[in-house]
């Protein structure tokens, strides 16, 4: 056998599924997007008592223009949001770290499954659930709109189930001990 028959016999790395790359340069941009915009928003501190009450007034008056045009679903809404607004606000520092940590987690995620492995889908799951629990960190269940934990779920679930498709990929580099 000459080199060249041995040279052959390498087996090739399994090529990453272009659909993998496509998510996980999704994530990426979100993630590092949001990361950006938490560190300006660390930078610049909460909101001060007199932005609050501006705020507040701004929702006040969309929710009462919402139960004019009989939409009181909508009203309780903006109620909500500004509620749980305040929490955030009074939390702040907690608040923007632990979501600083989580789009990590998410960031860590999305790099390990370019690198085929499997830990990073488990993390994306992670990240995922802890996005959508981080609402009730610091507000209270009844000042979080329904809407925006069920949208919350349903879009990390979508991205989820799409990472999911490229598991058996992920495995073959496990398995191979590739990285």
């Amino acid at each position: 056998m000459s080199e060249f028959d041995e040279i052959d016999v390498v087996e090739q790395k399994p090529k990453r599924p272009a659909f993998l790359t496509v998510l996980c340069i999704l994530t990426l941009i979100n993630s590092g997007l949001s990361t950006i915009t938490s560190v300006f928003s660390l930078l610049h501190g909460p909101i001060s008592e007199e932005e609050m009450i501006e705020q507040r007034v701004q929702f006040l008056k969309s929710a009462d223009e919402m139960r004019t045009l009989n939409m009181p679903a909508f009203a309780e809404m903006m109620e909500q949001i500004q509620r749980m607004s305040e929490s955030a606000n009074a939390h702040f520092y907690a608040n923007t770290l632990i979501s600083m940590l989580i789009l990590g987690l998410g960031i860590v995620g999305a790099v390990l499954m370019l690198r085929g492995k499997k830990l990073g889908f488990h993390l994306y799951i992670g990240y995922s659930l802890l996005a959508v629990l981080q609402l009730y960190f610091f507000a209270s269940p009844a000042d979080i709109p329904t809407v925006a934990v069920v949208l919350g779920l349903l879009f990390s679930g979508l991205f989820v189930f799409l990472y999911s498709r490229n598991l058996p990929w992920l495995n073959t580099m496990e398995n191979k001990g590739i990285s």
